[in-house]
């Protein structure tokens, strides 16, 4: 197992993962893939792509758009046949924000939880990956 690879894992149900460890186990650190967030669920939050986090320009752009108090700021990178998934999914990462801790469907598995391989990051997706984490303080 390696770092980058996308599977199936049972976690409270089957879904889909990226793993952000890798080698012989017996755990993985992970991000669960998720739906993207809908319009609703887009209210008061500011959301850029993976891409859009990449680009410092367009990322600072972005922010100081947002202006001072949006109630997040976060970053969907998107997944979908490129990385073996039938349907389009996303992993979602919150930047820090003083007095709020957010979700960021990180989680750890263990190798019996992994059902199977579906398929691995480009390097351009690992990218957009490794700077979404490091924004949000988990490298």
């Amino acid at each position: 197992m390696e770092r980058g690879e996308v599977w199936w894992a049972q976690i409270d149900e089957k879904r889909p993962v990226v793993l952000l460890s890798g080698g012989a186990g017996p755990e993985f650190l992970a991000m669960q893939i998720v739906e993207p967030a809908t319009s609703a669920q887009k209210l008061g939050f500011v959301l850029m792509s993976g891409e859009q986090a990449v680009d410092v320009d367009e990322r600072r752009r972005i922010l100081e758009e947002a202006g001072p108090d949006p109630l997040a700021v976060g970053i969907e990178i998107f997944f979908g046949a490129e990385e073996g998934l039938a349907e389009s999914g996303v992993v979602r990462v919150a930047l820090p924000k003083a007095g709020k801790i957010f979700c960021t469907w990180g989680t750890t598995v263990g190798e019996e939880s992994l059902l199977k391989r579906i398929g691995t990051l480009s390097p351009a997706k690992q990218h957009e990956l490794d700077v979404a984490l490091a924004l949000a303080g988990r490298e």
